[in-house]
């Protein structure tokens, strides 16, 4: 009887987290600045995916999982600021970030924002 081999595939990207999204997100690359809320450091970094609900930071540096931050983003368009909680990290690749405390007024920055990216990828397809 032979033995199935089984091969084991080294991932090169950052592994989504464990639960499903309740929210699309679409890519997007802008300057992010991530600052603990307790102590005040502060980890740039670089969106590559946002959604209503949360982001990705594209970064080399981390904060540890649900430590609680403020989340900068700064794009030609204007600035995007909110508390968020870090859902997961990805130490090496960056961290997914779930908002917790949105402003009217910074939502309807996020949602022009995402309008705008959703109106291109439109266009592209």
């Amino acid at each position: 009887m032979r033995r199935a081999r089984i091969q084991v595939i080294k991932k090169i990207h950052p592994s989504p987290p464990a639960k499903q999204r309740a929210v699309r997100r679409c890519p997007l690359v802008a300057a992010a600045e991530v600052t603990e809320l307790h102590s005040r450091a502060q980890l740039p970094g670089r969106i590559s995916e946002i959604g209503l609900g949360g982001c990705y930071v594209d970064g080399l540096n981390s904060f540890a999982a649900d430590t609680m931050v403020t989340l900068r983003i700064l794009r030609d368009q204007g600035v995007f600021e909110t508390q968020a909680r870090v859902v997961y990290s990805d130490p090496g690749f960056g961290m997914g970030l779930a908002f917790t405390e949105m402003t009217p007024n910074q939502r309807t920055v996020l949602e022009a924002w995402l309008a705008e990216i959703v109106s291109q990828l439109k266009l592209v397809s």
